[in-house]
């Protein structure tokens, strides 16, 4: 008969819990927040932990702590072991428990694409709610407290693993009374030349169309600036002048008449959305993983 050997050298469980939650928000007092406790208490059972190990595990800073190298080195264990005794516990006695994921995307991409398609997920899976925090620019850094990102560029960023969600062909578009206009002055790359809105941190977008066209201006200056494409659109759809997007956000624009495309083609671009997340070695939790799988799946089908 087989005989469970005894566990050597646990921690007390409120202590690696501490930890854990410390070391995720780089504060005490957030964690403290988390776990219902004071900051005195997570620093007590902290010290304690430390002194159990023998190691510091947090080097205490003016402002807030960081992980010392031993503490990076335990935490990924740590979590694990939390990750999976949460997963074995709702497999063998039901997930009556909710679960949250964060999740960040550009304010583009998940006002005109992500928002309107999250309700058929959140219904397909009433049990785990989803934190969509819209960005303009990436964080240069993994942040611990996201689950899942979506990056648009290249696909290689420093401490992440990428895969490609989408890619999307550029639009030139802007509305019904200037498209006229431009086609009765048989002039539409004129709009490019004088009326393009620039959006901040895509000028690349721009000079890759201007080059298509053979302008002799790659990088015309004239127009306003925004640094997001919703602003772009919306200023395109108001008559400010022509935008530049990809084809899966101009598509409720094109559809409502808001938007006419300027030209009868669009425009490759080298870039595309990832899904990223922090490379760090970790097992994904099992909501975060059925998020992924949805999104994958989503875009799949309708690039098809």
């Amino acid at each position: 008969m087989y005989k469970a050997r005894p566990l050597v050298g646990l921690p007390t469980l409120s202590w690696v819990r501490a930890f854990e939650s410390a070391a995720r928000t780089s504060s005490f007092s957030a964690a403290a927040a988390e776990l219902n406790l004071t900051s005195g208490a997570i620093s007590y059972q902290i010290r304690a932990l430390e002194r159990h190990l023998g190691f510091a595990l947090f080097e205490r800073l003016p402002r807030g702590v960081r992980l010392t190298p031993m503490g990076v080195a335990y935490l990924p264990p740590v979590r694990k072991a939390f990750e999976e005794l949460a997963d074995s516990t709702i497999g063998l006695f039901g997930g009556g428990g909710r679960a949250q994921i964060t999740v960040h995307a550009p304010v583009s991409l998940a006002a005109l694409w992500l928002a309107p398609r999250l309700p058929s997920f959140l219904a397909a899976n009433p049990l785990i709610d989803v934190r969509l925090a819209s960005v303009i620019w990436d964080n240069p850094v993994p942040d611990e407290a996201t689950d899942l990102e979506i990056r648009y560029g290249a696909g290689h960023w420093h401490g992440y693993r990428a895969e490609r969600l989408l890619r999307q062909p550029i639009l030139a578009v802007c509305c019904p009374a200037l498209h006229r206009a431009a086609f009765d002055a048989r002039d539409p790359t004129g709009l490019i030349e004088r009326r393009l809105i620039h959006i901040m941190g895509h000028e690349d977008q721009a000079l890759r169309v201007c080059q298509a066209l053979g302008l002799a201006d790659a990088a015309p200056k004239q127009g306003p600036s925004v640094d997001t494409t919703v602003a772009a659109l919306e200023l395109a759809a108001s008559g400010a002048g022509c935008a530049l997007a990809h084809r899966l956000f101009v598509a409720p624009y094109l559809r409502t008449g808001r938007l006419v495309q300027l030209f009868d083609r669009d425009f490759d671009d080298d870039n595309s959305y990832f899904v990223v997340t922090p490379e760090r070695p970790r097992r994904i939790r099992r909501e975060v993983q059925v998020f992924r799988d949805w999104l994958v799946a989503l875009a799949a089908a309708e690039a098809q």
